[in-house]
């Protein structure tokens, strides 16, 4: 049989692939229709490339000396439009908590030191405004540039002493720029917009001093009304300089703080007593933040009522975690909590448990959470329930006397909160009888203010007329039945309202120029003032002056070493409101030099040294006309406080028990055994 050559032709189109078969009808007869052959499928288009990931970066900043109730005003007379513009202003606090560890300064140094590393004066170090402190604690710039090699971070400041104090910092590398402004506030926009813009900075840092220039010489008026406006326009061109960046660069994440670092006093001088005046804050984010406090109309009767809001210590954790640099649980060494994402615990406080054989912590919960989990220097100790609100840690090991320190830091299912704990644990501890070497002088002020060794000497007082008053029995340091001097207190005639009083004896008595010599002391106080002689010999209106003092600056005493326009490096050792703590200074004229100690009962045995010159030891009887307590050398702080004016009142108190000089060095070991057997020196005397 013939086959068609068109048949043909078709069948060698059809012996490839089974799908072109299917397409031909087959290979059976020519009635089968053919079918068509489909277009091949187009390619997948490639898939589109992921969006680089937002880079944040944050603006911080911070305006020194404006007092919270006429921030207030300035917002309802719409002075600042700028702050209003950013977001919500949030109530906050800075200070630490009266009467605990963490109670510091409402000044420049302590303040921004909250404020750079989100822990307060215990972490931190930072007790004055003072040069030459350290920072004991990691900043932002540390800890940010540990976590992302890359970042660059820059400060600019009104305030010459922050670049002082992150001198550290730049030295590391931390911190790339530390430009000082000199008190100029117009230098820090110029230089802090010309960071932003340059794009060179990840994190950028302004501090504004303009109110607290303007309130220090003007008080609360009309000129600090226009102060505030004035730092609201540096704020607006800040918010212009970003908003350029942001258009440029609109990869770019800036998350934006401005923070009022800390108030002023009643008459608008800078004393960072701890009163609402100086502790109440305020806080803006261009965002929303974990806390919605409504920002009270005025200042609070007690700033205790504002530890549930956020405070300066928060700043810090919140700039970590929008710059993902927050440190994890195991390493977390912040007080504050992060403003951004699930809220951490609030009211964070730890006290010794009822045996003093443990650490007993509290808490608030502003959400509720899952968990909680309490780590014990970097450990975790339990796990609680999400409704706990506090816990009781005995577990810590004691292998002899002395204070231990932790870090607790509880986490909130995922937000950690630290806090540093001491305990003073004692066993046992006798006075040692070598303390009696040397002791040439006791004044127990149990009920008298007579020497127990030197019948003839006694605590005079400078107001003419005055009588002491004693603390009630058993409120004294030293056990059931002991008294204590009230040295604010007094009945008698009253020079001025500003007076205390003070009582001194003879200058001989305490110091020499020529021989070592040692002097220790009970001392309370509330730490409510600030540049107060606790003990002097000098004329304190200067600590450059010939003499030496101790002054409390709020919750640090500071000692001091004068010859006459100069001074030796002043030294700060903290101690605890309303708790006794023991003082000793002691003085080895011919090795030139001087050792300080403060025992505290949660701060331990403190100490520090200066080496004197010759010329600092021949000036060490300073004025010598009388050793005061509570006074300086000639008796006329009191009346000369603030010019004079017996409207103006000292606040606070100061009072002592059993005031004893030695004609030798007393060592650290005596020392410590004085302050943690609470043994009374009269034990020691015939």
């Amino acid at each position: 049989m013939t086959t068609p050559r068109g048949r043909l032709a078709r069948a060698a189109l059809c012996l490839t692939p089974v799908l072109l078969l299917a397409a031909c009808g087959g290979g059976g007869g020519g009635s089968t229709p053919f079918l068509p052959v489909p277009p091949p499928a187009p390619a997948p288009a490639p898939a589109p490339s992921p969006a680089p990931a937002p880079r944040p970066k944050a603006l911080v900043i911070g305006v020194d000396g404006v007092q919270y109730a006429a921030l207030q005003q300035a917002l309802g007379d719409a002075r600042m439009p700028a702050l209003q513009g950013l977001g919500t202003l949030l109530p906050s606090y800075t200070g630490g908590v009266l009467g605990q560890r963490t109670q510091q300064q409402a000044t420049d140094g302590p303040s921004w030191a909250t404020l750079l590393t989100g822990g307060w004066a215990d972490r931190h170090e930072i007790r004055s405004n003072y040069e030459g402190q350290a920072f004991g604690a990691d900043t932002v710039f540390k800890l940010l540039k540990q976590r992302r090699a890359d970042t660059r971070s820059a400060v600019v400041a009104s305030w010459s002493g922050l670049p002082q104090l992150l001198r550290t910092d730049k030295a590391a590398g931390y911190l790339e720029l530390a430009k000082d402004c000199d008190g100029s506030d117009d230098c820090v926009s110029t230089e802090a917009a010309g960071a932003l813009e340059s794009g060179g900075y990840d994190l950028v840092v302004a501090d504004y001093q303009g109110p607290a220039q303007v309130a220090d010489v003007a008080g609360y008026g009309t000129d600090y009304q226009n102060a505030l406006a004035q730092v609201d326009k540096q704020i607006a061109t800040l918010r212009s300089a970003l908003a350029r960046r942001r258009a440029a660069q609109p990869q770019e994440d800036w998350l934006v703080v401005v923070a009022t670092t800390h108030g002023l006093g009643a008459t608008g001088v800078a004393d960072g007593i701890p009163v609402p005046s100086n502790l109440a804050t305020a806080l803006v984010l261009d965002r929303r933040a974990n806390l919605d406090a409504a920002a009270p109309a005025g200042l609070p009767a007690n700033i205790a009522d504002w530890y549930g809001y956020a405070s300066t210590a928060d700043i810090a954790p919140t700039l970590l975690t929008h710059l993902s640099a927050l440190p994890a649980a195991d390493k977390y060494a912040i007080d504050g909590a992060p403003l951004l994402g699930a809220p951490g615990v609030r009211r964070l406080a730890a006290v010794a448990n009822d045996k003093r054989n443990g650490i007993r912590l509290s808490w608030t919960l502003p959400a509720p959470v899952a968990s909680i989990t309490v780590l014990r220097d970097g450990a975790a100790v339990a796990t609680l329930p999400g409704t706990a609100l506090g816990f009781e840690d005995t577990t810590m090991p004691f292998d002899a006397s002395g204070t231990y320190a932790y870090d607790y830091t509880v986490v909130a299912d995922k937000t950690p909160v630290s806090l540093r704990a001491s305990l003073d644990y004692v066993k046992p501890i006798v006075l040692l009888p070598s303390v009696a070497n040397g002791l040439t002088h006791l004044f127990p002020l149990n009920g008298a203010l007579g020497d127990r060794i030197a019948g003839g000497q006694v605590f005079t007082p400078w107001v003419k007329g005055a009588t002491a008053v004693y603390a009630a029995a058993g409120d004294g340091p030293l056990g059931s039945g002991t008294r204590a001097l009230l040295s604010t207190d007094y009945t008698g005639t009253k020079v001025c309202t500003a007076c205390d009083g003070g009582y001194s004896i003879p200058t001989a008595s305490v110091t020499s120029t020529s021989a070592p010599f040692s002097f220790g002391f009970w001392f309370r106080s509330d730490a409510t003032r600030s540049g107060m002689p606790v003990i002097s010999n000098k004329d304190w209106g200067s600590g450059s002056n010939p003499g030496i003092a101790i002054g409390q600056y709020g919750s640090a005493l500071r000692f001091n070493i004068g010859r006459g326009g100069e001074r030796v490096g002043d030294k700060d050792l903290g101690f605890s409101a309303n708790t006794w703590a023991y003082v000793v200074m002691t003085v080895d004229v011919s090795a030139l030099k001087a050792n300080y100690y403060v025992f505290d009962p949660s701060l331990g045995l403190q100490s520090s040294s200066v080496t004197l010159t010759s010329a600092f030891a021949a000036a060490l009887n300073g004025l010598n006309k009388g050793f005061s307590l509570n006074e300086d050398g000639d008796g006329g702080y009191g009346p000369n406080y603030r010019n004079g004016n017996a409207s103006n009142t000292i606040a606070g108190r100061f009072d002592f028990a059993e005031f004893a000089t030695w004609n030798r060095v007393l060592s650290a070991a005596e020392i410590e055994s004085i302050a943690r057997s609470r043994g009374s020196l009269t034990t020691l005397v015939p």
